[in-house]
């Protein structure tokens, strides 16, 4: 008896040896519904909505950002800003990839960097964007500050100029 509990030990030690974690696993802390406000963007305030979800048995990530911005005296009636993605894992090459899709007809699909990313802050880079100007690239970092409270920053190079700053966001998960 002595011996088959040992080797049950053994046999589970390397059977979860083999076991891997989930792709997203570092993304978790997402998951849920946040809401919250903003700034930049050239207007002075936004509330915003966001919500990631997994979906198709924790094969994605499904995202929805919505943004309402203040009016301002050079747009009084405001602005509304949407953007849906999904957050795959590429196996060939061993990435976490976004597509998100704009309100405005942007569309970038964004790289995890895994050597600019910890366990609190992930950094992501565009790879392409379509319907931008040449030259031009985005990155989108996601801090995780507390559980319930979250960071995103979104910032644009522009061909020959260094990264700018667009817009800041402060969010909290929604709790039920």
């Amino acid at each position: 008896m002595k011996k088959l509990t040992i080797l049950a030990v053994l046999f589970l030690s390397v059977v979860s040896g083999f076991a891997q974690e989930s792709p997203f696993e570092k993304l978790s802390f997402l998951y849920g519904n946040w809401e919250g406000t903003g700034s930049g963007f050239g207007n002075n305030q936004s509330t915003i909505t966001a919500s990631y979800q997994p979906i198709m048995d924790s094969t994605y990530i499904e995202f929805v950002n919505d943004s309402k911005f203040d009016p301002t005296a050079q747009n009084p009636a405001g602005e509304h800003h949407t953007d849906k993605g999904m957050i795959s894992y590429d196996k060939a090459r061993k990435q976490i990839v976004i597509r998100q899709f704009n309100s405005e007809g942007y569309i970038n699909q964004y790289v995890l960097v895994n050597s600019l990313s910890t366990a609190n802050l992930l950094v992501f880079q565009t790879e392409i964007i379509e319907n931008f100007m040449p030259g031009g690239s985005a990155k989108w970092t996601i801090e995780k500050k507390s559980d319930e409270e979250i960071e995103t920053n979104f910032y644009v190079t522009f061909p020959g100029r260094d990264a700018a700053c667009f817009g800041t966001n402060t969010l909290h998960k929604v709790q039920h």
